[in-house]
């Protein structure tokens, strides 16, 4: 695959939101359409175990990740928006939720040790990360054997909201390039109206 096939001069964030775009993220009428329900019942994260929300923007899925895993368990908040980590950071500490760490990474290289985590989920990301073969390798890497990566993202046509069509990718394309790496897909589901899932493991 081309390495600059993504490289077609979309500008919808590459990198860092601004807080314009992380308020919008918060709308209350997102759970209608972007519910989190099918990605948690996914996502399946263990009590006490060690969990990745890679992109996590606001902490959409960090905060009812955090009650999942448990005091004991860890939730890694990863995302390249120093804007979005902060925000995260304050209200973990003001909520008391230790198991909340955060990370200001992209997901091509987390520094993360080598197989580390129970589970990663990338929501709504996939099709916007700038080297995606170098970032598959990473999640391959610092996932255990046996453990779970879940993603989800837009589903490959016009919605009111979201990406453009031509960036999105379907749930083929991604079992392809994960499959190519070395995942084995496990599970493909629809995650919400506009949205698909799938639930890739390693080995």
């Amino acid at each position: 695959m081309p390495e600059d096939m993504h490289q077609h001069g979309h500008s919808h964030h590459h990198g860092a939101w601004t807080a314009e775009q992380l308020k919008r993220l918060q709308h209350p009428d997102r759970e209608q359409w972007m519910p989190r329900g099918p990605v948690m019942a996914a996502i399946n994260a263990p009590f006490g175990g060690r969990v990745a929300d890679v992109g996590a923007g606001l902490g959409w899925l960090t905060f009812p990740l955090a009650v999942a895993v448990g005091q004991s368990g860890r939730v890694l908040a990863i995302d390249p928006s120093e804007q979005g980590i902060s925000s995260i950071r304050e209200r973990a500490d003001r909520e008391g939720l230790s198991q909340i760490e955060t990370l200001v990474a992209a997901a091509e290289s987390t520094g993360l040790p080598d197989d580390y985590l129970d589970r990663i989920v990338w929501h709504t990301m996939y099709h916007d990360v700038h080297d995606r073969r170098k970032a598959i390798r990473e999640m391959l890497r610092i996932l255990k054997s046996g453990a779970t990566w879940i993603i989800v993202d837009w589903e490959k046509e016009d919605t009111d909201m979201g990406p453009p069509q031509e960036v999105r990718m379907s749930p083929d394309e991604v079992t392809q390039e994960v499959t190519q790496a070395g995942f084995r897909v496990v599970d493909r589901w629809k995650a919400g109206p506009v949205t698909w899932g799938i639930t890739a493991e390693k080995p």
